[in-house]
């Protein structure tokens, strides 16, 4: 009896130690979730690199952004390769 109470300790502390971690987000294929603190602004067509975000906002919010090489296309909110970008963005 007391080896099985052990055992449920140990199971309770495992799952509430879990419970505790960095908080993620589930984003589509092609995107990951990324938590900046501070916040920072995804790579897109006009800035191609992660950036300071023009709004700050809470830091403990993930993100999901685009999988390396490509950038998100604020226009339509796909992941995109930089040279598939709006010519006048680019520009």
């Amino acid at each position: 009896m007391k080896a099985v109470n052990i055992c449920l300790a140990f199971v309770v502390l495992v799952v509430a130690v879990r419970g505790q971690g960095i908080p993620t987000r589930k984003c589509p294929p092609g995107e990951h979730s990324v938590l900046y603190c501070p916040r920072m602004a995804e790579p897109d067509c006009e800035f191609p690199s992660v950036h300071d975000t023009s709004f700050p906002g809470a830091c403990d919010i993930p993100d999901c952004f685009c999988n390396r090489p490509t950038v998100r296309n604020l226009s339509t909110g796909k992941c995109v390769k930089l040279e598939d970008c709006p010519k006048n963005v680019l520009e």
